[in-house]
């Protein structure tokens, strides 16, 4: 604790803690006017102290009337101290929205699976099972923090039956006739070159933006992807678990597209006159636009391919290649720097399980006569 003099003659006794909400360094303070004695005035400054330290680290608990606004509100300011900006800014939008289906003025106390289930409902099961991981997500945060009293309501809200996994992703990579043709159909050199990269490498479209050219080593063939490019916070980001930190070999023809990206951005900065160290950057040198390159990607998918495919397509399209090429499963989760190898083979499954059609197709044709 220490002391600030007061231009009304009074003494300011502040002490540092940390919010018991958020976690962040506070000052929690009292003015006293001098008694004639520092002893008896520290003293009483210490108790005033700590009863508001202890006033304030009450208020946080379990409470009748909190709402639920108020609880994803307090989430939130928890989370901007510890998550990464990333995080808190995808989670003040899901937020948003709980607040909006289940109402910000709703008690939490007042809850029920009943309630819940009606208010997140949606058409699509993959929709409500997203809102009801992030509702329950909240319920729980706000147990251990002594905000919410009962949460046995939650075993009450199983998710929606989907479609397995294999028959979703179904669809979700291309072929290689359908590559060609992508790639053959784009006119902008920079998306094109992008487009190749990332069926290539098999990155996150995130990973990608954030490179800086001294990444991508032509001389050990090796890519280190150690950051990721967050478009909602505009900023970099480290990756996104411990296991997507790692170095991707490039293969002949990863080599011959980095070699051509990098001619290429040496060239364009030269013909628009801007610097940049990124790999591959937007024409002012700056982040590329993932809005914009995504809106290109669809739209050739649909021009060229006639089908609706994210830019995360490119990714399952990698490990299809991987697949084909006999690359074991767990290799490809390191390429693909999985967690676990559980990621991966949702795709895997699915293009293992063609591969064998296409072997029995062909073995149809084995006959006597």
């Amino acid at each position: 604790m220490y002391t600030e003099k007061l231009s009304s003659g009074s003494i300011k006794y502040v002490e540092h803690t940390k919010d018991p909400m958020t976690g962040r360094p506070i000052r929690v303070s009292v003015a006293l006017k001098p008694s004639g004695s520092k002893k008896a005035d520290k003293a009483l400054a210490e108790e005033m102290i700590r009863k508001k330290i202890e006033k304030l680290a009450s208020s946080t608990g379990a409470s009748d009337s909190i709402t639920f606004g108020d609880l994803a509100d307090r989430r939130v300011a928890w989370q901007d101290g510890h998550d990464k900006a990333g995080t808190v800014i995808a989670s003040k939008m899901y937020m948003s929205t709980l607040k909006r289906l289940i109402g910000a003025g709703a008690l939490v106390k007042s809850l029920t699976a009943a309630y819940v289930s009606d208010k997140l409902s949606a058409p699509a099961p993959s929709t409500y099972n997203e809102r009801l991981k992030h509702f329950k997500s909240l319920i729980r945060w706000g147990y251990r923090e002594d905000l919410v009293k009962d949460i046995s309501y939650l075993d009450k809200l199983p998710k929606a039956k989907e479609p397995p996994v294999r028959e979703k992703d179904k669809y979700k990579y291309l072929e290689h006739d359908e590559i060609n043709k992508l790639i053959g159909g784009m006119t902008v050199d920079r998306w094109r070159l992008l487009t190749q990269f990332l069926i290539l490498s098999g990155l996150r479209i995130g990973e990608a933006i954030a490179l800086d050219d001294k990444d991508v080593d032509l001389k050990l063939r090796s890519i280190s992807v150690t950051k990721t490019y967050v478009q909602s916070a505009r900023q970099i980001n480290s990756t996104k678990t411990e296991t997507s930190f790692r170095d991707v070999y490039m293969q002949d023809e990863l080599y011959d597209c980095c070699r051509k990206i990098k001619q290429f951005m040496r060239v364009d900065q030269m013909k628009y006159g801007y610097r940049t160290n990124l790999f591959l950057s937007s024409i002012d040198g700056g982040y590329i636009s993932y809005d914009v390159y995504s809106k290109y990607f669809r739209e050739n998918c649909e021009r060229l391919l006639e089908r609706r495919l994210q830019v995360h397509s490119l990714r399952h399209t990698h490990t299809a290649m991987l697949a084909e090429a006999g690359i074991p499963l767990d290799v490809i989760s390191r390429r693909l720097g999985h967690a676990n190898s559980k990621i991966t083979r949702e795709v895997y499954y699915h293009i293992t399980e063609k591969m064998k059609e296409k072997e029995n197709e062909m073995l149809k044709e084995i006959k006597i006569c």
